[in-house]
């Protein structure tokens, strides 16, 4: 059993291409996200793809959105779109 400070997500070279995997498993990391957007849950994502944990999915989602929190880029004025604007 791995450790709770063993990373979640990793690649190998030799596994899928290199591409971000869970670890112990040949599960796409990807995965998890387009079955989020088609509107599955994390209990139906397990489920269908029992090689995963609960746990490992609710700490990639977190540590995915600190990256995404770091990687945003700083604008000095926020891009005006119909959804942004507040009513008058």
């Amino acid at each position: 059993m791995p450790a709770a400070s063993d990373p979640i997500v990793v690649r190998h070279e030799r596994v899928l291409g290199g591409r971000p995997v869970f670890r112990g498993t040949r599960v796409q990391v990807e995965l998890l996200f387009e079955n989020l957007a088609e509107g599955y849950s994390l209990d139906e994502i397990v489920e269908n793809f029992p090689t995963l944990d609960r746990a490992d999915l609710q700490v990639a989602l977190a540590q995915a959105c600190e990256a995404l929190k770091r990687a945003a880029p700083n604008v000095t004025e926020p891009k005006a779109t119909a959804d942004a604007r507040v009513p008058r």
